[in-house]
């Protein structure tokens, strides 16, 4: 396996609805062999119970091909999951694709942070941005 198709690591990202606004977000993948596990921070715009939503992620890297969902801890405004599909670039820094949900859809993308220290400050910043 080319370790520039590894997803471990922190990534910073973003996903869009159909409708339009963004909402940030940094993961904190683990990849082993193919197999992703890992956590997902970014703004509560779900309600107000929080400022930020956490989530599990769990999935599988196949090449390139890129296949996770995000399912909502359920301790704040958030209990249900989300699907994430699409491809790592050629470089192993970005992935975009799309999300969907029941009745709903959308685009992502993320980049790959490459200093841990600057990325866990990011963190905070994710979470005020919201």
């Amino acid at each position: 396996m080319s370790k520039r198709l590894n997803l471990s690591g922190l990534w910073m990202g973003s996903y869009a609805y159909a409708f339009g606004g963004a909402v940030p977000f940094l993961a904190k993948i683990e990849d082993r062999d193919g197999a992703l596990s890992g956590t997902i921070i970014e703004p509560n715009t779900m309600g107000d119970s929080s400022d930020s939503l956490e989530a599990i992620l769990q999935g599988s890297r196949h090449g390139s091909a890129v296949d996770f969902t995000k399912a909502y801890d359920g301790a704040s405004d958030a209990a249900h999951a989300v699907d994430y599909v699409r491809r790592l670039s050629g470089d192993g820094a970005s992935v975009s694709g799309v999300w969907s949900l029941a009745d709903a859809d959308g685009s992502f993308e993320m980049h790959r942070e490459a200093v841990w220290e600057e990325a866990e400050g990011r963190e905070a910043e994710v979470v005020r941005t919201g």
